[in-house]
């Protein structure tokens, strides 16, 4: 497979001016879209790609070759991440460490001799270490920091896990104090912040003093169903939509089946768990479980989401935007939620989402709401239209192509000299 995919667009521009030029440094090339970090990633990159901007995507070679894309173009870096072991002695995180490779370094300075570049985007905290490259920022581009959650706070929760051993909480322990350096780090040196949430980007402005943050929620291009009844043949089910890859996911999944199995199966409800996750995972969760099903990958959801009455989105750690969401909604889904997990979404989808602060409380809220039709119609009918029209990627990739203008044009004035 050839370094690098062109990709030969329409001009990107009519006027005098040449388009910025993006180059896009990510972990991985984000395909297939099995996981909400890689759909994140390449619709922004494709929305700002969109938007009049020529984009050189960069990463680590993916689990299915790149889809061709308008006004981009793949470099794809050969090889895979490094070694865990390993990984552990950097003074880098563990993510940033695993992807600081020998090919991906050589594939940099063979970038940074085809700049000066516009812009560069650091995608994911993984992928800071590139910001140490003097001769890839040379003509001072404008550098975004895209961050896909705040890590620091999404670290911390995951090494207070009590569900996991104390050797393992450990290294959990040492991989959050290296992130918390880190992505302070990548955010003062960075000259534009983007977030998944308003709330994500209130804590990257206290913590980056004087950097810009830009929230972007991310948009939604796929399925809208046009209508759905839920009735008494619907099956009497919840549904769990993910990607079980990450360790984080796998404990949210096992924390949530603790204390949801009992209480639903007692009550008659099954948990329906579909998604890809690793085969020794499935063959532990299988046999400890009376209410959960377990399906693995599935190519088109919607058969999977139409025959439950609810789809249930408990996950205690971790931040950022849940992008099953927007799945849910638009396929007609009444949504059964943790608040946290519903940060991003505006207030008048909220409302029409069963939400409550701790997972008890949700399961009450479930149980009360699972046998009443016509609340459940009410909230997928009241959540879709809602939502409808508030999640454009196009607004996304102009919002992010204008505030890297207004950067650009920052970064170009004298010091001291006012804006006009």
């Amino acid at each position: 497979m050839p370094d690098s995919l062109p990709i030969h667009p329409a001009p990107l521009s009519t006027g005098a001016a040449a388009p910025l030029r993006c180059l896009w440094l990510a972990r991985s090339m984000p395909f297939p879209w099995t996981a909400g970090d890689r759909i994140y990633t390449a619709k922004l990159a494709g929305a700002f790609a969109a938007a009049g901007v020529d984009v050189t995507f960069v990463g680590l070679e993916g689990e299915a070759p790149p889809a061709p894309m308008p006004n981009i173009r793949w470099h794809i870096v050969p090889g895979g991440q490094g070694g865990r072991v390993g990984a552990l002695a950097s003074p880098m995180p563990l993510v940033a460490a695993r992807h600081a490779t020998a090919a991906y370094r050589s594939a940099l300075a063979e970038l940074a001799g085809k700049g000066p570049w516009d812009v560069v985007v650091v995608d994911q905290y993984g992928m800071g270490w590139v910001l140490r490259n003097r001769a890839l920022l040379a003509g001072r581009p404008v550098v975004v920091f895209v961050t896909h959650d705040h890590e620091e706070s999404v670290t911390g929760m995951q090494w207070r896990d009590r569900t996991a051993s104390l050797p393992r909480r450990a290294v959990l322990l040492q991989n959050h104090l290296k992130t918390r350096w880190f992505e302070r780090w990548i955010a003062r040196r960075s000259d534009l912040i983007t977030t998944i949430t308003e709330a994500d980007a209130a804590l990257f402005s206290a913590e980056a003093p004087g950097v810009p943050v830009l929230p972007l929620v991310p948009g939604y291009d796929g399925a809208r169903a046009a209508g759905r009844a839920i009735g008494p043949e619907t099956p009497r089910a919840v549904v769990l939509f993910g990607s079980y890859r990450w360790s984080a996911k796998q404990a949210n999944l096992r924390i949530f089946l603790d204390q949801a199995d009992p209480v639903l199966a007692e009550a008659g409800v099954e948990i329906r768990v579909v998604g890809d996750m690793p085969d020794d995972l499935r063959r532990s969760l299988e046999g400890r479980y009376r209410a959960a099903r377990f399906t693995g990958f599935v190519e088109d959801p919607a058969p999977h989401l139409a025959a439950a009455r609810l789809a249930v989105v408990a996950e205690p750690i971790g931040g950022g935007f849940k992008m099953k969401l927007l799945e849910y909604v638009f396929n007609r889904v009444p949504v059964a939620a943790l608040d946290v997990c519903a940060s991003g979404l505006p207030d008048s989808v909220r409302a029409n989402m069963v939400l409550a602060p701790e997972l008890d409380g949700l399961l009450r809220a479930v149980l009360g709401v699972i046998d009443d039709p016509a609340r459940l119609g009410a909230l997928q009918e009241g959540a879709f239209a809602a939502a409808e029209g508030a999640f454009d990627w196009a607004d996304r990739g102009r919002a992010l192509r204008d505030a890297v203008l207004e950067r650009r044009a920052a970064l170009a004035r004298p010091a001291g000299a006012a804006a006009r």
